[in-house]
Order: C-alpha cells, then sequence, then structure tokens
C-alpha cells in the first residue's frame, strides 16, 4: 500500500505524482491488560458473607487466676440480652429520636438519628424530622418482624430475645 504526496516542495512537476511506500506492522502477541481482573486475584469464601453490624466481637482474653478466683461468684452471670418488643415499640413509636438503636448498644447511629431529627428538623421546618420518623418506623416494624440478620442482633451480635 502507498500513500499518495500532493506536495509542490518535492521538486516534482505538476503532473507527477510522488508516492512513498507506507508500513504498518501488528504486534506478534496482544498486549498485556493495564492491570490483573478483580476475580483472578480476591478469593472470596463460599457461602454468604457476613454484615458489618452481624459481625461478633472477638472473646476478651481470661482473666489470671487470683482474679478469677476473686471474681468467680459473678462469673456465671449472663450477659443483659435486649428484647426484641421493647427495641420494636421504640422504633414505631420513638424512631425518629434513635431510642431504638441507642437501646440496642448502637451508640453512633442513634446519636446520629438524635441530632438529624432535633439540629436538622429545626433547619429543614420538620422535613427531616419526618424522614427521621418513617425511618425509625421502617426499623421498628422490621424488628418486630424479622428473626434472622441484622435486625435480630443487637450491637455485641447476641441474638434479641422475645
Amino acid at each position: 500500500m502507498t500513500d499518495t504526496i500532493d506536495r509542490t516542495d518535492l521538486g516534482l512537476d505538476d503532473d507527477d505524482v510522488g508516492e512513498r511506500p507506507v508500513v504498518t506492522r501488528r504486534p506478534l502477541h496482544a498486549p498485556p491488560p493495564p492491570f490483573q481482573p478483580l476475580s483472578s486475584t480476591v478469593r472470596y469464601p463460599p457461602g454468604p458473607v457476613a454484615d458489618v453490624e452481624d459481625v461478633v466481637t472477638e472473646p476478651v482474653a481470661p482473666a489470671p487466676r487470683r482474679l478469677a478466683r476473686v471474681l468467680a461468684p459473678w462469673a456465671r452471670v449472663r450477659p443483659w440480652t435486649r428484647s426484641r418488643v421493647v427495641a420494636g415499640l421504640l422504633g414505631v413509636f420513638l424512631g425518629g429520636l434513635g431510642l431504638h438503636r441507642l437501646y440496642l448498644g448502637y451508640w453512633r447511629r442513634g446519636l446520629t438519628m438524635l441530632a438529624v431529627t432535633v439540629v436538622g428538623g429545626f433547619l429543614t421546618l420538620g422535613i427531616a424530622a419526618v424522614v427521621m420518623g418513617v425511618w425509625g418506623f421502617a426499623e421498628g416494624l422490621l424488628v418486630l418482624t424479622v428473626r434472622r440478620g441484622r435486625f435480630a442482633h443487637d450491637a455485641r451480635g447476641r441474638p434479641l430475645r422475645g
């Protein structure tokens, strides 16, 4: 294949046309991809992956023996389990204030909902408070009805009773 040059500064006459060869070369192999696909570098465990709120915290290291003897009478006390009914009713009636989240141990989310309701409700003439109320109402219904998943456990991963 040739490329035609139509320039007059080559010293050619007007009726002469200069031609030069055009060489196109293809590489022998395709270039490597600029990155490895994610599926070839990351291996996920089989089965469902736990939600962020479903992760159970690691157990605390055992106490020294001398301290264990002193604390033995209190060591058998079961941790306080939270009630599904109380959390659900708090969510249904006072959900906009985030009290159901505070009750379940999610302090950051509960205080955020409270702040958005109070401060955001003042700044948006009540629109943020209505949105938080609907959100809390929906979460309260989910706590009352769902038996598995993130709405069936408290912040420490313990199942709700009742």
